[in-house]
């Protein structure tokens, strides 16, 4: 096709991703981490930033713009998941443009569209949390560092190329900082590339590595003596890095054995090849070493690597004939399809929160209280409490018995609940007490902490009925006679 009858580049892929990302977005459930994205933006912004001291500091960029953002479009699902839409709708874009510039127009078309057809990617589209962000500046720095790696007479402006990259890194390590994996990755190609030009081209891109990570300084000091809050991070083994990993990168086996053999086909000494490789290799092998020693090894904290795996299927699909580059990508959106409509049902996002609203509503009696798990061995112990106070209506809640300051009140993520001594004058003889556990728990107050909860429970009421539900467990008991 003629060049002046070519539709942008950056087009198709990103109304295909606008559409994947747009389709059902307010049907699933807030997860526990987007509930904990909707609870921080309700904050008083003086208490959110009392609470991010605490807990969550690399989280406080996204906090922050979110709290903006509810006060101007509300926090329905669809407002609180519109920013990712928009984000991940412009990074199949610029995977697009991306791939233009590394190889040619059809290289980025087929690398922007088998980005977009990536279930994970549209998943975490309809996502209220930075993923998506932080795919969009891990595309945006290595264009910058595609630019800054081009000849001298052919860009103009340098300076500007590098305080640009600089603004970058600040705004990956705010966003999530274990995207500073990143720096290595490029750091390989800044190498290569020395050879011809020298070491002042290696010292000026360190320069704007280090000018990009002093303004985080003051958010890893925080972060680092907050390190308790990813302790729920399972150890990681080598089936986690091989095996594991590249599954979950797209959400789907098959999928990923296809894109990756794709990229095998890229394995070469030129810039391009280098330069995405080193992207989707690096991170992951490096935050495994890492985890050796602290466990950070989660498979979401390395989703900025799916742009570089999308743009190697894109060159490689580039080099063939068109009608087999086509059935390709037809192929992994075929491979794919089911979990498209999966991600957007109710509990398409893993944790049926709204089923736990529509249990508690359908079945609440006046009079009614209820208990949660408080101590801090408890996975996700803030999303019952705060899928309760989102999907059950306010005239249907029970009482939450053992509180005494609510979640995230006063700066606190954490509620404050009654002494062990008074549990039980806290209980008030409610003449039921519903149970609300993360995880499907075949005795719901088996391990209800703290441990005394659980006792003063057992001898004063007995199960009426469970409602087993997708990630939770729903009880409700009734008082001895």
């Amino acid at each position: 096709m003629p060049k002046h009858l070519r539709i942008p580049v950056w087009l198709p892929p990103s109304l295909l991703m606008l559409f994947l990302g747009s389709w059902r977005i307010g049907r699933p459930g807030l997860w526990a981490d987007e509930l904990a994205t909707w609870g921080a933006a309700q904050m008083p912004l003086d208490d959110l930033l009392r609470m991010v001291a605490e807990v969550d500091a690399v989280d406080t960029v996204y906090y922050v713009f979110m709290y903006g953002w509810v006060r101007v479009f509300g926090d329905s699902e669809t407002s609180l998941r519109i920013p990712s839409l928009l984000v991940m709708t412009a990074t199949a874009g610029l995977v697009a443009i991306l791939g233009r510039r590394l190889a040619s127009y059809r290289a980025g078309l087929f690398a922007g569209l088998a980005f977009a057809v990536i279930p994970a990617v549209s998943r975490y589209a309809q996502e209220a949390r930075a993923y998506a962000f932080v795919m969009l500046l891990a595309v945006v720095a290595t264009l910058l560092l595609d630019r800054i790696c081009r000849p001298p007479n052919i860009v103009g402006h340098r300076w500007k190329l590098y305080l640009g990259y600089a603004a970058v890194v600040t705004g990956l390590g705010y966003l999530h900082v274990l995207s500073l994996l990143l720096i290595p990755a490029h750091g390989v190609v800044i190498l290569i590339e020395s050879r011809k030009r020298g070491w002042k081209f290696i010292a000026r891109w360190v320069a704007a590595v280090l000018v990009g990570l002093v303004p985080l300084i003051p958010m890893v000091w925080m972060a680092a003596h907050q390190q308790h809050s990813q302790n729920w991070i399972p150890e990681s083994h080598f089936r986690d890095l091989f095996i594991r990993l590249p599954e979950k990168l797209t959400a789907v086996g098959t999928v990923s054995g296809m894109l990756f053999a794709l990229a095998a086909l890229q394995v070469s000494r030129r810039r391009s090849s280098v330069m995405l490789l080193s992207w989707l290799i690096a991170p992951p092998l490096l935050l495994f070493v890492v985890s050796r020693f602290t466990e950070l090894f989660w498979f979401r904290y390395l989703l900025f690597i799916v742009p570089a795996l999308a743009l190697l299927a894109g060159l490689t699909l580039a080099r063939i004939r068109i009608l087999p580059a086509v059935a390709t990508l037809l192929a992994l959106f075929a491979l794919g399809w089911y979990w498209h409509p999966y991600y957007r049902t109710p509990s398409g996002h893993e944790h049926d929160t709204r089923g736990v609203g529509q249990v508690i509503t359908q079945n609440f009696r006046p009079g009614d209280a209820i208990a949660y798990a408080y101590g801090p061995e408890e996975s996700m112990f803030w999303e019952p409490r705060d899928a309760v106070k989102r999907y059950v209506p306010a005239d249907r809640h029970p009482r939450d018995a053992f509180v005494r300051v609510p979640q995230r009140a006063d700066g606190n993520f954490r509620a404050v609940e009654c002494p062990d001594t008074q549990l039980a004058v806290c209980l008030a003889e409610a003449p039921r007490v519903w149970v609300v556990r993360f995880e499907n728990k075949p005795d719901p107050l088996r391990g209800l902490t703290p441990p005394l909860k659980e006792k003063v429970l057992r001898d004063g009421y007995h199960l009426e009925k469970v409602w087993p539900l997708r990630a939770f467990t729903v009880a409700v008991y009734v008082r001895n006679q």
